[in-house]
């Protein structure tokens, strides 16, 4: 917490030291202040025990009694294993989905990234994510498990691709995008590294499987679309990360998801509209559509739009649909604000991106380039009309580094609701502290809805899998916005 017991006594200590008085406050026949006096008995013999009381009364109203009693069971663990027992309740987590067993000679596990969970109509869950030793480093594979009781047990962490571990390093996989079938087939597609480039430079890779996750088809090669942000060089692969998993917000339903396509201009964002997986095709036979891949038509920031020299990056983009069927997306960029764009023909053009805002007019929010989540509260592919986002409400213009790439602190939750007429179509309330952790807030999330219980799905420092409820209490005064 950086507050504890041994900080109160000094803070105690220091004051009697530093002051002294004339002889008509002397106490005891020392030569302290009385006042001081009554302050450093009160801080020794009071004071830490209330702290105490009070951080663990903020731990049992924030957290679930589930994920509290996971913390606890870390208290007495051996070596690094015993700081979860406070780690883990920092960002005030429901559900513990995986922390790392640091045995990295068997599983590289204490980078755990770009978590997705996805819900089964029978209620299974089923999670896959990045993970490695490091970030990028040369057992980086993709992950899996499931739970079939609403998220407060799972299975094993089973490699789906990749190494597991050091031993015997292979090509990094990477940022895996789980889909289902209407039938309930499960696919998997994932960057898959083939040459020494990476870890964004790679192919598209996929299985399947019918059982549940039990066992798995052979991997096989995906062909997605090349463009002119791509090397000329055809052997060199695309770079490429689709961060959002697909969601049926394309043309009848079909799974449709924002691409990160890095190149020359830089880092813009494309769309992907997967063609044909209702209809249970074998991996190499997945056909995908990619929109808004030319230069006039791709998502990244131009002209007063860009910060600092050379730095134009649209990216990751986080999609919704809107009561009357188009499609917004919110975005991270290099301009100091999380950016958004509308579309009206399901994703085949789009607006100019603009800095979104409170609502029209209104505040805008500061971002650094770091995940900017946006769902929809009641499903993600519902369009409900009620939304939020998360935001670290932070930015340097100055930095001296001349990066976006700064701190990622505290994020802050912003309840959203659709305003029909408005020019920027999802107006939000005044942000919310939800995330408290001082730094290290990646938030690469996902979301989903079951009976009515909405959990976000996120990874904390890049390291611990966790899951909280977003209910009611973060939409008071939504109800509010957009009435005259």
């Amino acid at each position: 917490m950086g507050f504890g017991v041994h900080s109160v006594r000094s803070i105690g200590r220091q004051l009697s030291r530093r002051c002294t008085v004339p002889d008509r406050f002397v106490v005891r026949n020392d030569e302290k202040c009385g006042i001081c006096y009554l302050v450093r008995f009160f801080m020794r013999n009071f004071l830490p025990g209330l702290v105490i009381f009070l951080i663990s009364a903020s731990f049992c109203m924030a957290q679930s009694e589930h994920a509290r009693k996971i913390a606890a069971s870390f208290e007495n663990a051996p070596g690094e294993l015993s700081n979860y027992a406070a780690e883990l309740l920092v960002n005030k987590p429901d559900y513990v989905v995986f922390t790392p067993k640091r045995d990295s000679m068997v599983l590289g596990d204490t980078y755990n990234d770009h978590f997705q969970v996805i819900s089964k109509e029978n209620g299974l869950l089923l999670a896959f994510w990045t993970q490695a030793t490091r970030e990028s480093d040369i057992d980086q594979h993709i992950a899996f498990s499931k739970s079939s009781d609403g998220g407060l047990t799972w299975t094993p962490v089973q490699v789906l691709a990749g190494s597991p571990n050091k031993k015997n390093p292979q090509l990094l996989a990477s940022w895996q995008q789980p889909m289902i079938s209407r039938s309930g087939r499960i696919y998997l597609l994932w960057n898959q590294q083939t040459t020494s480039r990476g870890p964004h430079c790679g192919d598209c890779f996929g299985i399947y499987s019918d059982n549940d996750g039990e066992t798995w088809s052979a991997p096989r090669q995906v062909k997605i679309p090349r463009t002119w942000k791509d090397p000329d060089d055809v052997s060199i692969p695309t770079s490429w990360c689709n961060w959002q998993r697909p969601l049926r917000l394309g043309e009848d339903g079909k799974y449709f998801v924002g691409s990160s396509h890095h190149g020359k201009g830089g880092c813009g964002i494309e769309f992907w509209q997967f063609e044909n997986i209702d209809e249970d095709p074998n991996v190499e036979d997945i056909r995908i559509t990619a929109f808004s891949t030319e230069k006039d038509q791709i998502l990244c920031l131009t002209g007063d739009q860009i910060v600092f020299p050379g730095q134009n990056a649209c990216e990751e983009a986080a999609p919704v649909k809107l009561p009357d069927g188009r499609l917004f997306v919110m975005m991270r960029t290099d301009g100091g604000y999380p950016y958004w764009t509308v579309s009206a023909d399901g994703g085949r053009t789009w607006s100019r991106p603009e800095i979104l805002r409170d609502r029209d007019g209104g505040k805008p929010y500061l971002h650094p380039r770091s995940p900017a989540p946006l769902y929809d509260w009641k499903g993600c592919e519902a369009a409900s009309g009620y939304y939020f986002a998360l935001v670290h409400n932070t930015f340097d213009f100055q930095f001296e580094k001349q990066t976006a790439y700064q701190a990622r602190g505290p994020l802050y939750l912003i309840a959203g609701k659709y305003v029909e007429g408005a020019h920027q179509p999802i107006w939000f309330t005044e942000p919310q502290l939800f995330a408290p952790r001082k730094g290290g807030n990646s938030f690469y999330t996902s979301y989903t809805v079951r009976d009515g219980k909405g959990i976000l799905w996120f990874p904390d420092r890049k390291r611990y899998l966790l899951g909280r409820e977003i209910g009611p209490e973060w939409f008071q005064g939504v109800e509010e916005i957009g009435k005259k």
